[in-house]
C-alpha cells in the first residue's frame, strides 16, 4: 500500500514539476525580445534628434491652456 503511495506521490511531484517547467520556458520565451523592440521603439521616436523635454512641451502647454479655460468659466 505504501509502495502505490510513494509512486503516486512521484508523479505527481514530476507532473507538477513539468508543468511549472513548460510554463516558465513558454513565460520567458515570450517576453525574451521586449528589450531589443523597446530599444528600436525608442531609436525610432528619438530618432529625428528630439529630446524628452522637447516631445513633452506641447503636451504641458496643452493642458495648462485647458486649465485656464476651465478657471475662466
Amino acid at each position: 500500500m505504501t509502495e502505490k503511495s510513494y509512486a503516486t506521490n512521484f508523479w505527481t511531484i514530476l507532473g507538477i514539476s513539468a508543468v511549472l517547467m513548460l510554463f516558465i520556458f513558454l513565460l520567458v520565451g515570450h517576453h525574451y525580445g521586449t528589450a531589443d523592440r523597446v530599444r528600436m521603439d525608442r531609436a525610432v521616436l528619438l530618432g529625428s534628434g528630439s529630446n524628452v523635454a522637447e516631445r513633452i512641451k506641447p503636451v504641458a502647454q496643452v493642458e495648462v491652456a485647458s486649465a485656464q479655460t476651465q478657471r475662466s468659466l
